[in-house]
């Protein structure tokens, strides 16, 4: 343990603790340089368990250094100390003034709700400078311990010690489950975190302000803190912090940004997802794969798995064994057509056979072609390939687009199932080429043509239950990436506005 007195890397002298926890220990130390009183966090070698705890300190080190918010404590300095022994990490911030709000607690402090509620704000104001960075960065450990009250009532956000930005977790798919128990949201337990986790930690934070209670002592409602039951509060502030303490990531605000809004009534709260969202079938292979700010939508190929698919191929192989016999009889057989019948019979059998190679394509296609849908930031993009060919590549920003399902168009065609498609507004059909090349040759006034805007669909005959699943888990997505994009670009022009003024 560190000795009062002590000096570090030739520079920090050690006054006393400031915490204490299992791996690491916080230290207020003068720095003997500027004379001023800086926090030290010490991590040593020996006392972690695994690397895995290196790697959150360093990876703490690195983001606290990208960080400029008056009420983060200032990244100063990181070094390291060898020993014979032991290897020590050193990480030394600003020490933020004041006293943590577990403290101020324990020391009898009962905060009115007013007062909650700008504690609130304060600390959204914090999270939502850190979700607007690129990439955004998520705290995970919001808790009454990290959160400094100074005397003139500003709030501080300390110990980045569990921090996790996006990128990281995408590559390496948030396996490491950290967090403190009752201030945890529930994905949190899987090895997750969005950006609405620190949502539910603030919340959870809010909640024992306001009872002096652990969160996890709380009345429970499927698997839902029911505070109600044990606080009285006004109407809309307990509407707000139930949407905070939502389980399902979907039901909460988008964004630390979306729900200061909410709180400071520039915006009405959101409608709640629908309860009874449709679940992936458990057959399906379609591969969904999202987080807060990206989706992937991998649809192999069908291959007569679906029902739909196997009524399409009979059907088509009926049609054209019925085109392959009539075309064998007219080149075997003399037939004697009247003459005056003769121009019908031709339209009829083109006719025909062009319905019936349409089908046989259209079944090869539906069967055979596999595709990707991913949304990536406010742009969606759409592929599809069969036989390892590409066959399109469409683009567009979420903003511009409408989802939707189609209805079956003809019900006596079995295989004729709704399926979702993608209108790309703005976007008008392929026809639009064909206007464009006969352009050359005649006077168009395009302008005044109102052509259809384009659609795409998502997945060819695929079952209707994996259908509504993925028009549910699109439209759930694109609107909280709306309204999150929609935040970001109020708060942008409100800092313009804040910076000219």
């Amino acid at each position: 343990m560190q000795q009062t007195e002590r000096v570090l890397n030739d520079r920090y002298q050690i006054i006393n603790i400031l915490g204490q926890g299992g791996i690491a220990t916080t230290y207020a130390a003068k720095d003997l340089e500027t004379d001023e009183t800086v926090a030290i966090k010490v991590m040593s070698l020996r006392r972690a368990q695994d690397w895995k705890a290196i790697e959150l300190f360093e990876r703490e080190a690195k983001i606290l250094a990208q960080l400029n918010h008056p009420c983060i404590p200032k990244y100063l300095d990181y070094f390291q100390i060898d020993t014979d022994r032991d290897r020590e990490f050193h990480i030394v911030q600003s020490l933020a003034p004041g006293t943590p709000l577990s403290a101020l607690i324990d020391r009898g402090w009962q905060p009115e709700v007013a007062e909650v509620e700008q504690i609130a704000v304060q600390i959204l104001e914090i999270l939502a400078y850190l979700h607007h960075l690129s990439p955004p960065v998520i705290h995970r450990d919001i808790k009454p311990q990290n959160l400094i009250k100074s005397a003139d009532g500003k709030i501080s956000l300390v110990d980045f010690g569990a921090v996790q930005d996006t990128y990281h977790q995408t590559v390496t798919g948030g396996s490491t489950v950290v967090g403190t128990y009752g201030y945890m949201a529930p994905e949190q337990f899987r090895g997750q975190a969005f950006l609405s986790t620190d949502l539910y930690g603030l919340a959870t934070t809010l909640l024992f302000l306001l009872t002096r209670e652990d969160p996890s002592k709380l009345p429970q409602k499927q698997l839902k803190i029911n505070f109600k039951s044990a606080l009285k509060l006004p109407r809309q502030f307990a509407d707000w912090l139930d949407r905070m303490l939502e389980p399902t990531v979907e039901q909460r605000f988008t964004t630390a940004a979306e729900a200061l809004a909410v709180l400071q009534g520039l915006q009405k709260l959101p409608p709640p997802v629908a309860n009874n969202r449709p679940r992936k079938p458990n057959h399906s292979p379609i591969r969904l794969v999202a987080d807060e700010t990206e989706l992937t939508i991998n649809l192999p190929a069908v291959k007569l798995r679906t029902t739909s698919s196997q009524q399409l191929c009979l059907v088509a192989i009926l049609l054209n064994s019925i085109l392959a016999i009539a075309i064998y009889a007219i080149l075997t057989i003399s037939l004697k057509i009247d003459p005056s019948r003769f121009i019908t019979f031709a339209l009829f059998g083109l006719t025909y056979a062009a319905g019936s190679i349409g089908m046989l394509s259209y079944s090869i296609y539906g069967n055979f072609a596999r595709g990707q849908l991913e949304i990536s930031g406010n742009r969606l993009q759409i592929k599809r390939w069969i036989f390892g060919n590409l066959v399109y590549n469409a683009t567009a920003n979420i903003d511009r687009i409408e989802i939707y399902r189609t209805p079956a168009k003809l019900s006596i065609l079995p295989f004729d199932r709704a399926r979702i498609r993608i209108k790309f507004m703005g976007k008008p059909t392929i026809f639009f080429v064909v206007f464009r090349w006969l352009k050359r040759f005649i006077k168009i006034d395009l302008t005044e043509i109102n052509l259809p805007d384009r659609r795409y669909a998502v997945g060819l005959l695929l079952d209707p239950t994996e259908n509504q699943w993925l028009a549910s888990e699109l439209s759930i997505f694109v609107d909280r990436a709306l309204r999150r994009q929609q935040i970001y670009r109020e708060r942008l022009e409100l800092l313009k506005t804040i910076e000219i003024n």
